[in-house]
């Protein structure tokens, strides 16, 4: 990559301490989204696919799973609008405390755009095990925010709600719908560009 494009990582952290329907009236819209699973975690965790699908609801916005190797496409390029999440492992460090990544998004910032993201899927089960929680459920809200990064391609993230940097053992634990949810604004804007998005990669089909 040359010095006129930089690629940024945009990790999703948690801070690590000793612990204690679609009712939206506008078009759907379709994201193609790979899923590359050498690990083959999502083959008996589908509700983590579904619980990130559910996070996107919101925004009129239908996610279409390609589950990769098993998919004949999964060796192509991406497609024109195609996104690509990795479900990869990376064990936590013992005895470890301070700000661990559970996943990071890839955003080209001089082209405001992003097609890649990864979880770590045993830092996210770590963090269940250490808060009581579902590692299905928390997987899928890991990948709704990286998904959420390639959306918006921004390397920036909310103050609050699922888009937030930093996700404390507490907040797991509670649970609360206001930190799991895209924020207004976000919803909006991935509405936007995802629909750009959809345009753009029908025109680029019809050129072929």
């Amino acid at each position: 990559m040359s010095a006129r494009h930089v690629a940024v990582f945009v990790p999703l952290l948690l801070m690590c301490t000793s612990s204690p329907a679609r009712g939206a009236v506008t078009a759907w819209t379709t994201v193609v989204v790979r899923v590359y699973d050498q690990n083959g975690v999502m083959g008996t965790n589908r509700q983590a696919l579904d619980q990130a699908r559910k996070a996107l609801d919101a925004a009129s916005i239908d996610v279409i799973w390609r589950m990769c190797p098993a998919s004949p496409s999964c060796n192509a390029p991406l497609a024109p609008g195609e996104l690509a999440i990795r479900i990869v492992r990376a064990p936590v460090p013992p005895h470890y405390s301070g700000i661990l990544p559970l996943g990071d998004a890839t955003i080209d910032t001089r082209a405001g755009a992003g097609v890649l993201a990864t979880v770590y899927v045993d830092r996210i089960e770590w963090l269940a095990h250490e808060t009581g929680t579902d590692s299905r459920a928390l997987l899928g809200r890991a990948i709704a925010h990286e998904l959420g990064h390639l959306l918006l391609a921004t390397t920036t993230h909310g103050p609050v709600g699922l888009m937030r940097a930093h996700w404390s053992q507490e907040e797991v634990r509670r649970g609360q719908p206001r930190d799991w949810s895209f924020a207004p604004t976000e919803l909006a804007a991935m509405r936007r560009r995802a629909e750009a998005r959809e345009r753009d990669a029908r025109l680029a089909w019809g050129t072929r």
